[in-house]
């Protein structure tokens, strides 16, 4: 799922359109116009060809949308969304294609349409989460306007290659669907389940990958960058290096308390657990080695858990091969989930370099 880049939903269109590598993409893919908005945005590339898709298919991806984020809030007991909310909403957005794909192999228009709206409303929701943890911002009440000024005032609508396609009056249909009044029938407890454990294993690779730089920091050794997963930001006290281990424990608590388990019959509550050993991993007053060691073997368990829930959520289909029981991933299987580890972090103390 992670290294997956040039899968296309049943309409033909690449899923991370205009973030496919170039070798995979083909010609008359990716349309870029000029764009009409006001505002960051205008005048820069906007890729209007997901812009057809997302608005033939706009209606049955708001409703799909309305589902997930019901059950979300059935599951939680949310009356009132907050910026958490919101960002676990969008993430079983961007969980609905995987979910789809290993059941039947295929992923509907409207599901793909969905995805790409939700992974920018993700974006959206952790800059301003690292605002709120960085600088002491508070979170103003979330509205469809409010939503739309801090979308502009945040930067969230200009990407790096493209801008958002959508226009005001789409985005603001999309934000009163995540925040506003909602009597839609919930998504299935299966499809709920797979998409908590999406949202789960992205915040522990997010705290992991930021728990490594400590390491990295302490073993002398260049910071990796960039971030993982890549559409997190980085958010970190200052001279890592520096910081006391009771420090460190109480900052990855805090990041460990975002971890929300909201599967049903607490199927995900095992991940919580691992968010806050991550914490007590860098808490542990040791070489950085034994540090190391400690925290891939959380992380490994991490995996094992998400991908046995996969498993059997994929295995929910007849049509889809009977769950198998995963062997539990080797130092290999997490570099590439997230790699840059360096020599040094399993080196003694003091000991050079290679």
């Amino acid at each position: 799922m992670i290294e997956s880049a040039g899968l296309r939903d049943v309409e033909d269109r690449p899923l991370r359109e205009g973030r496919t590598p170039p070798a995979l993409l083909r010609d008359g893919d990716i349309e870029y116009k000029t764009c009409p908005y006001s505002g960051t945005r205008h005048g820069k590339p906007m890729n209007a060809s997901a812009l057809r898709q997302m608005g033939a298919h706009w209606d049955e991806a708001c409703a799909l949308l309305a589902s997930v984020r019901a059950a979300h809030d059935r599951g939680l007991g949310v009356t009132q969304p907050g910026l958490m909310d919101v960002w676990r909403v969008s993430q079983l957005g961007s969980a609905l294609p995987w979910w789809h794909l290993f059941r039947d192999g295929r992923v509907p228009a409207h599901v793909a349409a969905l995805s790409k709206a939700t992974l920018g409303q993700g974006i959206w929701a952790q800059r301003l989460l690292v605002k709120s943890m960085s600088e002491g911002w508070s979170v103003p009440a979330l509205t469809p306007e409010s939503m739309l000024e801090l979308a502009e005032a945040s930067g969230t609508l200009v990407g790096e290659h493209e801008v958002c396609s959508g226009g005001d009056k789409m985005l603001l249909r999309f934000f009163e669907v995540l925040v506003g009044p909602s009597a839609a029938e919930p998504a299935s407890d299966e499809l709920l389940a797979f998409g908590a454990h999406y949202a789960d294993f992205k915040l522990l690779l997010w705290i992991y990958f930021l728990a490594r730089r400590f390491l990295f920091a302490d073993a002398g050794a260049p910071l990796p960058a960039p971030v993982e997963p890549s559409d997190f930001f980085i958010v970190e006290p200052a001279n890592l290096r520096d910081v006391p281990h009771d420090q460190r424990l109480a900052w990855f608590r805090q990041l460990a308390s975002l971890v929300v388990p909201f599967a049903p019959r607490g199927a995900d509550l095992p991940l919580r657990d691992q968010a806050f050993a991550i914490a007590a991993a860098m808490g542990m007053a040791v070489p950085h080695a034994l540090a190391t060691r400690a925290l891939e073997q959380v992380f490994a368990r991490v995996v094992e858990q998400v991908e046995r829930a996969f498993e059997e959520g994929a295995g929910g289909n007849a049509a889809s091969p009977a769950p198998n029981t995963p062997a539990p991933p080797d130092l290999a299987i997490l570099d590439r989930i997230v790699p840059r580890r360096h020599a040094d972090l399993d080196a003694p103390p003091n000991a050079p370099a290679g």
